[in-house]
């Protein structure tokens, strides 16, 4: 985990993020935690007006208050978060190559690329084998990952609102080899997430030349899979 915490600091990454704003609702946390960084900046914090306006900001943070703020500041209400601007119309960006890093550096956070094994009594081995890229993110902000349709012309954006959870999917392997893996090939995924990519391309192109109906292939890719997501060490 990376983490900052000297005032002198969080001012440098302040100034970072105004010249290079958030796109989600992480925006309006940004510009709450700025007003709560001013508040401290300018020592209204040991004021109890002051004391009272930072726990507010809190309250309006993230996921809100824990219980003991909220036994001790009863009378605290939540300050109204502001305004988001929706950060839609990728198709009008498309060759905007500052978009494309953004989305990026958003599917290294908040993507995953999969590899699925299941019994099918319609192959040969007995296994079936797809892949699934995907992005999901609060309902919030699915208007971001309706646009990914639009920037990468394929796939599909369901959103289920029992779970408050969007989703952006890819399963088709023409579309994810012709398409996905190209695009993050140019613009790359970082950390461990681009080994899980890298995982994932070498599946793909087993399954595109049939290897994956032949047992070595099957092997190959089961031990792929093997060392992907949650099983990395």
């Amino acid at each position: 985990m990376f983490s900052v915490t000297k005032l002198e600091n969080i001012g440098f990454i302040i100034e970072h993020f105004k010249q290079y704003p958030l796109k989600t609702q992480k925006y309006a946390d940004f510009l709450l935690f700025k007003k709560a960084f001013e508040i401290i900046i300018s020592q209204r914090h040991l004021t109890v007006e002051g004391l009272h306006e930072l726990i507010s900001i809190r309250a309006s943070l993230n996921k809100g208050l824990p219980e003991r703020l909220k036994s001790a500041f009863q009378s605290i209400k939540p300050v109204v978060r502001p305004e988001v601007p929706k950060f839609s119309g990728f198709a009008l960006v498309l060759n905007n190559s500052d978009i494309k890093y953004w989305v990026a550096g958003f599917v290294t956070g908040e993507g995953c690329f999969y590899i699925q094994t299941s019994k099918s009594k319609t192959h040969k081995l007995g296994i079936g084998v797809s892949l699934n890229f995907y992005v999901s993110q609060h309902i919030r902000d699915s208007y971001l990952l309706a646009g990914f349709e639009q920037l990468f012309g394929c796939g599909s954006y369901s959103v289920v609102k029992k779970s408050g959870i969007a989703k952006f999917t890819v399963r088709n392997i023409p579309d994810l080899t012709e398409k996905i893996i190209p695009f993050f090939e140019e613009y790359q995924i970082q950390g461990v997430k681009a080994k899980e990519f890298n995982d994932f391309k070498e599946a793909s192109i087993l399954i595109k030349s049939k290897l994956h109906l032949t047992k070595e292939g099957l092997d190959k890719i089961v031990l792929i899979k093997s060392r992907m997501n949650f099983n990395r060490k």
